[in-house]
């Protein structure tokens, strides 16, 4: 499916001109319990980004715990899946959930240019949307976060994005973020545009080498008044 860019993107940010937009859907995410073991619970998640006056995207993303497990399996972020595949929207007794908001995060994306040691002329000269005419570029999330934990300092993501995949980590990962453990100074977030659909999912621990799940969602393009308040 061809990427529509929006006419008011400023052209450093074409590299993530498919992450632009309203989107919705639902995943996982791993809490501690009563007794401090991780427990899992579905999600539903609301995202918009759009651009800004300060050649930036901004991104508004809410959270809500929803009172029901985890599906099984769990949401990955980057396969797709078949037609007999788990569809975590499709629940029974839809009625009789509850939705509490979990996280609620504002923030800024930026690109920071093509990352040194690639083949420009290449690129540009390869069949467009192949693998080969992609070029790594810099890419950064500051954001403020709220949670059912508590406000949260500003973190500061950084990492690349090639085509319609990126990667981010980070070292300051805010204790009361609601991550499953105070420890968890560290994080790594990857999104990817697969079949339409936007998938993306962050692992925490106390160092980039030992990272685990913490959320995962599958989300769908939504109109942006249709996208659902708290």
């Amino acid at each position: 499916m061809p990427i529509v860019i929006d006419e008011n993107l400023d052209p450093s940010l074409y590299p993530l001109a498919w992450l632009v937009g309203a989107w919705e859907g639902t995943g996982a995410v791993q809490l501690k319990g009563e007794n401090g073991e991780e427990v899992g619970h579905a999600i539903e998640q609301h995202l918009t980004v759009t651009p800004n006056s300060a050649k930036g995207l901004t991104w508004v993303m809410r959270t809500w715990v929803l009172n029901s497990p985890a599906p099984e399996p769990p949401t990955s972020a980057f396969y797709e899946k078949g037609e007999e595949g788990s569809d975590a929207t499709q629940q029974s007794g839809e009625a009789d959930i509850v939705r509490e908001l979990l996280l609620e995060e504002k923030g800024t994306w930026r690109t920071t240019g093509v990352l040194p040691g690639q083949d420009e002329e290449a690129a540009k000269n390869a069949k467009p949307g192949s693998p080969e005419s992609y070029l790594s570029h810099g890419v950064s999330l500051t954001m403020e976060r709220s949670s059912a934990f508590g406000e949260a300092p500003a973190e500061h993501w950084a990492g690349e994005v090639r085509g319609p995949r990126i990667q981010l980590a980070t070292k300051d990962l805010a204790a009361s973020s609601g991550a499953t453990g105070s420890d968890d100074s560290h994080g790594a977030r990857m999104f990817g545009l697969v079949g339409g659909r936007l998938m993306w999912l962050q692992e925490v621990g106390s160092s980039l080498s030992n990272l685990r799940p913490y959320l995962s969602v599958e989300l769908n393009r939504a109109a942006d008044e249709d996208v659902k308040e708290a």
